[in-house]
């Protein structure tokens, strides 16, 4: 089984650098590409959607010669379904990862809380790029409030632009499209996670089918608990 690790919104493959080395140490492979216009990826930011996204996770999903479980990190959430139902015979199993979880034809943007929604526009329509990047002290708060500043800020410094366009692309399949399929679906509940309230992410949960799994921890569970987010990941595979 492989684990294909995908980062959510202004990260890139490196948050899961901690994550790869646990799993490796539990017999787990796996990989975490950058998604376009994020990490190291330089794909011009202004016009990225939702479609670029999965048809880069597919590319990469292309080149692994195992079953794989997808694991989704916020709005990696709604790049996941698309990927699975394309390759059905290759994706076994879709985590959901504090993630945000679409429908068919819902907008991501739909599901952010109202107090937050419009500084993404805000934000993205000053960057001159589509994209936003929230300051230090709202990231801090909302991604890894458990993390000491000084190791926070570091992380923050990581952080890219998040291109705009992908919250606003209806999804082309939303979790509703496995329902028909023979892929397992997990949603993992962070109860100290406060870009998705918990009730927020019952509600998610309940979209993808299943009952979340509740462990204590905050958004980026893979910065600031990598070891115990690697034990999860092996024990959903079956790698345990």
């Amino acid at each position: 089984m492989h684990a294909l690790l995908l980062h959510g919104g202004g990260h890139g493959g490196w948050c899961w650098d901690a994550v790869r080395g646990h799993l490796a140490d539990l017999g787990v492979q796996s990989s975490a590409p950058d998604l376009p216009g994020s990490g190291v990826d330089r794909t011009p930011r202004a016009d990225i959607v939702l479609d670029d996204y999965i048809a880069a996770a597919l590319q990469h999903v292309d080149r692994i010669n195992d079953d794989i479980t997808i694991v989704a990190h916020s709005i990696a959430g709604m790049t996941a379904p698309a990927v699975a139902v394309a390759r059905p015979e290759k994706v076994s199993h879709v985590v959901l990862l504090a993630a945000l979880v679409t429908r068919t034809g819902e907008r991501g943007i739909d599901s952010i809380p109202e107090d937050r929604r419009p500084s993404y526009f805000d934000l993205a329509q000053a960057s001159g790029e589509n994209s936003f990047r929230p300051r230090f002290d709202a990231a801090w708060k909302r991604f890894f409030p458990s993390l000491p500043e000084s190791r926070a800020r570091e992380e923050y410094e990581k952080l890219t632009p998040q291109p705009l366009g992908p919250y606003l692309q209806p999804s082309p399949a939303g979790v509703d499209v496995l329902e028909g399929l023979q892929v397992r679906r997990s949603y993992i509940l962070l109860n100290e996670d406060r870009t998705f309230l918990p009730d927020q992410a019952r509600e998610f949960a309940a979209r993808a089918g299943c009952d979340p799994i509740e462990r204590a921890g905050d958004h980026c569970w893979m910065l600031t608990e990598p070891r115990a987010c690697a034990r999860e990941v092996a024990d959903l595979t079956g790698s345990r």
